[in-house]
């Protein structure tokens, strides 16, 4: 058995269906889906949920709570530092099962510890000058399908593919907007493409097609929300770090003080047992972000609002009805994925 699993960076759920995405349509067709889509980790946020996807575990297990982390002084990107647990990779190794993890954001194989696996690519640095990039500067998609092509990331027992292109455009020009609907089309053929070099082995071939979030509008007409200007306006203890449309606080006093906050519309306690104070999630109304590093962005994600994964399986071997049926049933959490592939390649 061969297992792909494919995530769409940001690709939302209520766009799937015949009109936008007819290759992922036609595989839902031949395998299953949750309509409904699957749940993220929070912050619904990219390295959160893709270091999930590659442990298996929640948040406050594998430690990456955003983009940044907190290492003890300053914010840091959760590449620098990677999970806290073991990953799919490692376990696989262990287990003599070979790997591969091709992704389009290059900081991923720091925050996944993709480096790990037998094949990956690009390393832990900035992409070659060479390289085609998307309109944010992360490796196109056509980049990614050239190294499945040419490196021998398929013909692993499991293979973590990345496409990037989603979302820098959502994030450039927002959720509903025309360049976004024809990325989401060309993005589909970019599957396509994946699909048919699959086909020489489809018959062993078992492909998850997820995504890790989706993104909101943001409201530009709000100035962007200084999270740590709003602690000490209220006395309140922590470090805060603001991404997206959520805000983190190490070692603050916990959601019931910063609910309290005019800015915050909701929190949760993310890690409320520290050791050092609880480290929370804030979020505020629809469209408001934290952080000038939101400005002249269209699109963001990180609330609840954000949440939903597109969830589906589809391939050519016999184990697919089986999947799809469980899929049907009940909304998938991103951490589900890791345990579902590590039994079906037999180290669970």
């Amino acid at each position: 058995m061969r297992v792909v699993f494919l995530i769409e960076d940001s690709l939302p759920n209520g766009r799937v269906g015949p009109e936008l995405t007819p290759t992922l349509w036609s595989l839902i067709g031949e395998g299953g889906w949750h309509p409904d889509g699957g749940v993220s980790v929070l912050a619904s946020s990219t390295y959160p949920n893709h270091a999930t996807f590659a442990t298996g575990v929640d948040v406050d297990q594998h430690r990456i709570f955003t983009n940044d982390i907190w290492n003890g002084s300053e914010f840091v990107c959760s590449a620098t530092i990677g999970p806290a647990v073991d990953t799919i990779f490692e376990r696989a190794r262990r287990a003599g099962v070979s790997t591969a993890a091709i992704t389009g954001d290059f900081t991923m194989v720091g925050c996944m510890g993709a480096g790990r696996a037998d094949i990956s690519w690009p390393g832990p640095d900035p992409l070659p000058e060479a390289t085609p990039t998307d309109c944010l500067g992360y490796a196109a998609n056509s980049a990614v399908l050239e190294q499945l092509a040419n490196s021998g990331a398929l013909e692993v027992d499991l293979a973590y593919i990345h496409l990037n292109d989603p979302d820098s455009t959502l994030h450039r020009y927002g959720p509903d907007s025309p360049e976004t609907l024809s990325r989401i089309r060309s993005v589909d053929d970019d599957l396509a493409a994946v699909v048919e070099m699959l086909q020489p082995a489809w018959e062993d071939t078992v492909l998850f097609v997820v995504s890790d979030h989706e993104q909101e509008l943001v409201d530009h007409r709000h100035e962007p929300i200084d999270l740590a200007a709003e602690l000490r306006a209220a006395s309140l203890p922590g470090s805060a770090h603001n991404e997206g449309t959520v805000g983190i606080v190490y070692e603050g006093p916990g959601v019931e003080q910063l609910k309290r906050i005019p800015a915050v519309t909701d929190a949760i306690d993310v890690d409320p047992n520290n050791e050092h104070g609880a480290i929370s999630l804030v979020w505020s109304d629809p469209g408001r972000v934290f952080g000038s590093g939101s400005t002249g962005l269209a699109g963001q994600h990180g609330s609840p609002r954000t949440r939903t994964q597109v969830a589906t399986v589809s391939g050519g071997h016999g184990v697919v009805k089986q999947l799809a049926a469980e899929l049907a049933k009940r909304r998938p959490h991103a951490t589900e994925w890791v345990p579902r592939i590590e039994r079906l390649l037999g180290f669970a």
